[in-house]
């Protein structure tokens, strides 16, 4: 169909072109990767919308055209969005602070200018399949690099400083240092909610290992300015003979790429896959709080007593600036609360189970489960108390 249509559109004079995600993808699977795409967005040169609207109704049998946005650039054929090159003028402050003004006659390389990073600039000509890279893209993909298009440009919107963290964590590339250096002097306190949530989601969703965004999400600023109870965790030192992986931040890099492997193992998806990678995530967010030196059997030990407690509060404060949604956050509260219940409990019982059940709810014991196996692996080995993990979730 997008072959057809843009068949359509070269007939009237116009050219379209797949553009962003499908088209960086498409570059990476010809390299030989895996990678999926869900949806195509095709960008229409040379051709107005008004034009471009009548060539649309002739698929209106695969779709009615919805033209709401057409005067900002944008018309919906179903799944597919269909843009206009056009340029952006920053005018206010946000992200959203820009005022558009369509111009199809804009060149490729013009109207791709505006995109974030030379990855998302790369197009595709779906008649001769040719790839059009005008700002280097296809480079930095093979170096596995993440540099912005234009950097005059760049800082105009600071969402790009998660967006840098969510694309390293997602292919695990690096941050060109120009490029680094503009994100790291941006201000985030004007991000909404729901667009800081929605990059932690495709961070922590679609990264194989999420540590590595989220080691830039920290170099680059993003703990410290929008994340304290993140930040709280760098450096805090813990029991070397309990946790020889080094400080809480490490231990808490190491359990989330385990919990993600988790979530692929078990073939958790969407929702349910964001509950224990983001309850793994947060699950030491109490030491900071609670962290100290005691004795403890005649040595003196750095230990952590009441965390799990204590990292509830901190962790609804980090949900707050995400509307990841009431159903998931409160499976994630009950599961930091639980999440030493193997340590404390002598002895697994059929209604010691039935308590924890109960307490748990609305998550599980099969949730709990994995966030506890991600938490003791996230150590350097294998879970310790597998044996007990494994007897918990047949009990359950």
């Amino acid at each position: 169909m997008v072959k057809e249509l843009a068949a359509k559109v070269k007939e009237q004079g116009g050219r379209a072109l797949i553009i962003g995600g499908y088209a960086r993808d498409e570059v990476m699977r010809r390299a030989g990767q895996t990678v999926e795409s869900k949806d195509i967005d095709l960008e229409v040169y040379n051709l107005d919308p008004d034009k471009t609207a009548t060539i649309l109704e002739e698929f209106k049998d695969f779709a009615p055209p919805n033209l709401v946005g057409k005067s900002f650039g944008v018309i919906k054929l179903g799944p597919i969005d269909i843009s206009f090159p056009r340029r952006e003028s920053k005018i206010g402050s946000g992200h959203k602070g820009f005022e558009i003004t369509v111009d199809p006659t804009l060149s490729v390389a013009e109207a791709t200018r505006r995109r974030d990073l030379t990855i998302n600039s790369i197009a595709l000509d779906p008649l001769t399949n040719e790839i059009v890279d005008p700002h280097g893209g296809v480079e930095d993909l093979k170096n596995k690099f993440l540099r912005a298009v234009d950097p005059a440009t760049f800082g105009e919107d600071p969402l790009r400083v998660l967006r840098l963290a969510q694309f390293a964590g997602r292919f695990g590339f690096s941050v060109e240092e120009k490029t680094k250096e503009i994100a790291k002097g941006l201000p985030l306190s004007e991000l909404p909610a729901a667009r800081i949530g929605e990059e932690w989601r495709k961070l922590l969703l679609k990264s194989e290992k999420p540590s590595v965004g989220l080691e830039v999400a920290r170099d680059l600023g993003v703990l410290e300015k929008l994340h304290p109870e993140l930040e709280a965790l760098v450096g805090l030192e813990q029991e070397p003979s309990w946790h020889p992986e080094g400080d809480v931040w490490t231990h808490t890099l190491q359990t989330v790429d385990v919990a993600a492997e988790i979530v692929r193992r078990e073939n958790l998806e969407g929702d349910d896959a964001l509950v224990v990678l983001t309850a793994t995530l947060l699950h030491d967010l109490g030491k900071p709080l609670t962290t100290e030196v005691r004795g403890v059997r005649g040595k003196q030990r750095l230990t952590s007593y009441g965390h799990a407690e204590a990292g509830v509060e901190p962790a609804r404060r980090f949900l707050a600036k995400m509307e990841f949604g009431d159903g998931v956050n409160r499976q994630i509260y009950p599961l930091i609360r639980a999440h030493l219940y193997l340590t404390s409990a002598e002895e697994l019982t059929d209604s010691g189970v039935r308590k924890l059940s109960a307490r748990l709810k609305p998550a599980t014991i099969e949730q709990l489960a994995w966030v506890v196996e991600a938490d003791q692996r996230g150590r350097g080995g294998l879970a310790r108390d597998l044996d007990r993990l494994m007897e918990l979730t047949r009990m359950a």
